[in-house]
């Protein structure tokens, strides 16, 4: 979010008096305000995380950004037309005696969303992967059921 200072004439101030220190602190107050609320380092709001949805000829392909999530800590599941993906990142608070955290932003965050896709993905060949915090789902549509012609007796 950027911020422009202006006179009371609605002319934006120079450059110079937005960096100092009431810039900054004008800036840390609102990243403070605009920031989700922590319960005891936990983040207690599930976020969304931002993708890449794009449909070929043989089904979809759908690329999420989940910034330090492990792969053990994510879960993709596929229901018919609905594809579901639920993260979490973790972070280690082991403290050594003596030590204490002066100033601590990076939180336990989760991550979850659920997208309903036109056609049905054939689940037996969808194929996931997560590589420097980006998941890539490769689902191929299902092919449709071929009809065929009874035999009249």
């Amino acid at each position: 979010m950027n911020l422009i200072l202006r006179n009371r004439a609605g002319y934006p101030l120079p450059g110079s008096l937005r960096t100092t220190v009431f810039g900054n602190l004008l800036d840390t107050m609102l990243d403070d305000f605009l920031t989700p609320a922590t319960e005891g380092g936990r983040d207690t709001s599930v976020f969304s995380p931002r993708l890449d949805l794009t449909e070929t000829d043989k089904g979809y392909l759908i690329e999420a950004d989940l910034p330090g999530v492990a792969k053990g800590d994510l879960r993709v599941s596929v229901d018919g037309q609905r594809v579901t993906i639920e993260a979490e990142v973790k972070r280690e608070t082991e403290r050594k005696e003596g030590e204490t955290v002066v100033h601590a932003e990076r939180i336990i965050r989760k991550y979850a969303r659920s997208l309903e896709l036109p056609g049905e993905i054939d689940d037996a060949n969808a194929v996931a992967k997560l590589e420097n915090g980006v998941l890539s789902l490769v689902l191929p549509r299902k092919q449709a059921v071929q009809s065929r012609l009874l035999a009249i007796q």
